[in-house]
């Protein structure tokens, strides 16, 4: 039986996410770092070097670590789990929990999340939501990541399954 390519693209595509994801993570903890020293210096220098955009910058590159990195948890099987029963049964019913749990938990929570943010970050792009802050970033950008993100774990999730029933249906 030939092995479906959708489950390898998601996982690439997810790999790809998780990758962007890394790199936010990186640039969040030099954003922090330079928040940090540019207070104290800024505070010895009589200069203001740091901003609004700065700080928000901070959280808007750890939305996009977390938000990006899902499906890629997901797929590294690095999400919490109870295993402590599970672990004991035969490999046949691990396979057909997991496939239930993903179908009928999983799959249902992060299609609901990614339909209800939908509208919220297609409002925030309408009307270019910005920060309330002086000097704050638009925020329209953190409110795309909650679909994307949710979007990323889905799939990854559809991926999951289908290599679930692939393997259930092998004696």
């Amino acid at each position: 039986m030939q092995r479906s390519k959708l489950p390898d693209r998601i996982d690439r595509l997810n790999r790809w996410a998780g990758w962007l994801g890394s790199w936010a993570l990186l640039l969040m903890l030099a954003l922090g770092v330079w928040n940090v020293i540019g207070r104290y210096l800024g505070l010895s220098l009589g200069l203001n070097l740091s901003s609004n955009a700065l700080i928000e910058g901070q959280w808007l590159l750890f939305s996009a670590a977390f938000l990006l990195g899902l499906g890629w948890t997901l797929q590294r099987d690095g999400h919490v789990r109870i295993d402590v029963i599970s672990s004991r049964w035969p490999r046949r019913k691990q396979l057909r929990m997991e496939l239930g749990g993903t179908l009928l938990l999983l799959l249902p929570f992060a299609l609901l999340v990614l339909l209800v943010s939908l509208e919220p970050a297609w409002q925030a792009w309408r009307i270019q939501e910005a920060s309330p802050d002086p000097g704050g970033l638009p925020r329209y950008w953190a409110k795309s990541l909650i679909p994307i993100g949710f979007l990323l774990l889905s799939l990854q999730g559809i991926a999951i399954g289908l290599r679930l029933r692939q393997s259930l249906r092998q004696p």
